[in-house]
């Protein structure tokens, strides 16, 4: 009987055991479903305080708003302001002597020329005279005018001068100071080193500096080659002493180009265009490309009129990538319109003003103009030269030539204090014959024509002059 009621026992307690393990799923079932009911048989697990609320779906703050900041816009250069000579005091010749104006034409012709550009001026009234022939484009028929503009060749060197000066007013160049310090690295003649080369020396053309076949080879091809690689290379220096002998040197003035970059911090068409061209309203420019008007660029033609020189060639002329870099600009590479070379001479001869704008000093005009440095038949200055007799009477003439790619050109001014008149002409396609002191034949033959006419214009009645057109303010 014990065995029996013992098998009895071990079956009920597997019997219980079975039942408790299946009542546990639902124990916490039911619990769960009373505590979502908001009934909880079995105590609090969280007081209110401590239960966390239901995370909101997420909402941007309320934000004041803002407008939007625009992009930052590069201020637009503004164009050039264009100051002509007011249009009473522009005068074709031909309106004042038709003999004059025959043979101005007779001679352009008979020397073959393509284009003739040519201003007569007067600084002291500010009257200019002009003489067009020919065509700026000879394929499309397009003629010169008083807009058309030139690239006027070694013409250049005198307004390189210019900015130079600037800079001299402004303290930044010492004209006698080692040009190395302005560079930013050494400049010496390796057959002098203990003597200095200064800008000086560089613009009157004694600096032993000269136009070796490297510098002709990098101008002509317009290379990446620069200043300073072929002034390392030593082999642009002459045997003789800087400030000794003097020969004629575009380097030198592409060293002076590379002088001014670097202390202006501009490249060199970007300093005319700031401190001489824009201030007298002229529209021209190193790098023809920037020209405002580039619809008046006049073609160049050699002698047998090919072209040398076409519009586009021209346009494009680039800078280079640095400054102080370029060899080809600031020797020859400006291109300017008669009229407003005429200007910039007038702006020197009336003692560095023009238009109530001062550009340079008194004291920094007498140094352009002081000539103590014996050229090839002439007397050489800053940019300038110096010459007596001709047929320009008195106290001499300051004067200089252009000459490239078959363009012809030159200025002369009266170096007479009480006698601020000049001429300025440019040649294409004519013959290029030159004068014993280097003067430009055909820009000689054509300057002293138009010269005869301050006969006829110095016997105008005097109350035909209108006091109201000095355009000059001084």
């Amino acid at each position: 009987m014990r065995n029996r009621d013992g098998k009895a026992g071990i079956v009920i307690l597997i019997l219980a055991v079975i039942i408790l393990i299946a009542a546990v799923p639902w124990y916490f079932i039911i619990a769960g479903n009373l505590e979502s009911g908001g009934i909880n048989l079995f105590g609090p697990r969280e007081t209110e305080e401590s239960a966390e609320e239901p995370e909101p779906p997420y909402e941007e703050p309320d934000r004041p708003e803002e407008e939007p900041e625009p992009p930052p816009q590069e201020e637009p250069e503004p164009p050039p302001v264009h100051v002509y000579p007011h249009e009473d005091i522009v005068t074709d010749i031909r309106t004042i002597n038709q003999e004059t104006f025959r043979e101005l034409t007779e001679l352009s012709s008979r020397l073959n020329a393509v284009a003739v550009s040519l201003v007569l001026f007067d600084g002291d009234t500010g009257e200019y005279f002009t003489f067009e022939h020919g065509h700026a484009n000879a394929e499309e028929r397009l003629p010169v005018t008083t807009d058309t503009k030139f690239r006027v060749a070694s013409l250049a060197k005198l307004t390189t001068v210019i900015c130079a000066m600037v800079l001299v007013d402004d303290g930044l160049i010492d004209l006698d100071t080692d040009i190395s310090i302005y560079l930013g690295y050494e400049v010496m003649n390796v057959h002098h080193p203990g003597t200095a080369i200064t800008a000086r020396m560089l613009m009157q053309h004694n600096s032993s500096i000269f136009d070796s076949g490297a510098f002709t080879v990098s101008r002509d091809r317009n290379t990446s080659e620069s200043v300073r690689f072929l002034l390392d290379r030593g082999t642009s220096f002459r045997r003789n002493e800087p400030g000794t002998n003097f020969e004629y040197s575009n380097f030198g003035y592409a060293v002076l180009g590379a002088v001014c970059e670097n202390v202006s911090g501009k490249t060199l068409d970007n300093l005319a265009r700031d401190v001489l061209f824009r201030p007298l309203g002229i529209d021209a420019a190193y790098v023809a490309e920037n020209l405002s008007d580039k619809e008046n660029i006049a073609v160049i033609y050699n002698e047998t009129h090919v072209v040398t020189r076409s519009v586009l060639s021209q346009l494009a002329v680039t800078e280079s990538g640095g400054l102080g870099d370029d060899v080809h600009l600031a020797q020859g590479n400006l291109t300017i319109s008669m009229i407003d070379y005429a200007r910039v001479l007038t702006m020197l001869g009336n003692g560095g003003v023009l238009h109530g704008v001062r550009i340079l000093s008194q004291d920094a005009v007498r140094e352009i103009h002081e000539t103590n440095v014996e050229g090839d038949g002439y007397e050489q200055g800053l940019g300038t030269r110096f010459s007596l007799g001709g047929f320009i009477t008195g106290e001499g003439f300051f004067w200089h030539t252009g000459s490239g790619y078959g363009l012809l050109a030159q200025y002369l001014c009266s170096a007479a204090m009480t006698d601020n008149r000049g001429v300025v002409v440019v040649v294409t396609g004519a013959l290029s014959s030159r004068e014993s002191n280097g003067m430009v034949s055909i820009c000689n033959e054509l300057s002293r024509l138009a010269w005869g006419l301050w006969d006829i214009v110095d016997h105008i009645p005097e109350e035909e002059i209108d006091s109201e057109d000095d355009i000059d303010g001084d």
